[in-house]
């Protein structure tokens, strides 16, 4: 009974609740795009990530572990890169930021925010957030509400929700819209990793304030994926 006790266990993670949010935004964006290449495009995605990923620990001498983190990141990967070979190199460099760009027993970047942000440079285009930019509440109710519920883990079990609530408060004033489903999935899923973000409701505030903010700079290549980068070096002591 051992085996089956650990498998339940995984699953009340928080990470792998994320994994099964996740995978319900990336079915619905599969329904309503529709093909097989979207199913390859998520296997390869996976099969990438999660492959570096043990790589590259091996590589560091780290013993097996179950890859929650990097299931999580190639859900992200699949549902906002489209060419396959953008899939490829953004795994890649996602998981190198994990493995490689650590202090002490932490990586300094959020993995999948640094794979896209860099690809984009690399390949001189911005991320297209093709799976989560569709989801209009007006045209699409129910995805949209699906699109919402990584924030019942993010922000309840994560306990992250100082973060996101001020960083859509600031977007809002600057008038950006709370409809918008790929900034609301942005706020849901990438800007509380709880492994690059502050844990101190004070310091959470100043956080979400130093991403909003910065993500309003112009000129910024994938403005949103840049500022979550600066600030995790910014607050990455705390």
């Amino acid at each position: 009974m051992q085996a089956p006790i650990q498998r339940m266990t995984i699953f009340k993670t928080p990470k792998m609740q994320i994994v099964v949010a996740l995978s319900a935004i990336w079915l619905t964006s599969w329904l309503h795009a529709g093909g097989i290449r979207l199913v390859f495009l998520l296997f390869l995605s996976l099969v990438v990530t999660i492959g570096s990923d043990f790589l590259f620990a091996r590589l560091r001498g780290k013993p097996f572990f179950f890859p929650s983190a990097a299931i999580v990141s190639a859900i992200i990967i699949a549902l906002l890169v489209s060419p396959w070979y953008q899939i490829f190199l953004v795994g890649l460099l996602a998981m190198g930021s994990k493995n490689f760009l650590r202090v002490g027993d932490r990586h300094i970047f959020n993995p999948a925010a640094f794979g896209l942000w860099l690809g984009g440079i690399i390949f001189s285009q911005n991320t297209s957030w093709w799976g989560v930019s569709w989801q209009q509440l007006a045209s699409q109710p129910l995805a949209f509400v699906i699109l919402l519920t990584p924030f019942l883990i993010s922000a309840l079990r994560m306990r992250r929700y100082f973060i996101q609530l001020v960083f859509l408060l600031v977007l809002i004033l600057f008038k950006a819209s709370l409809l918008d489903p790929a900034l609301l999935f942005f706020a849901a899923v990438m800007l509380p990793e709880p492994m690059t973000t502050p844990l101190k409701p004070t310091t959470q505030l100043a956080f979400g304030v130093a991403v909003a903010l910065l993500s309003l700079i112009p000129y910024f290549p994938d403005p949103l994926l840049l500022a979550l980068l600066i600030s995790n070096v910014l607050f990455f002591k705390r």
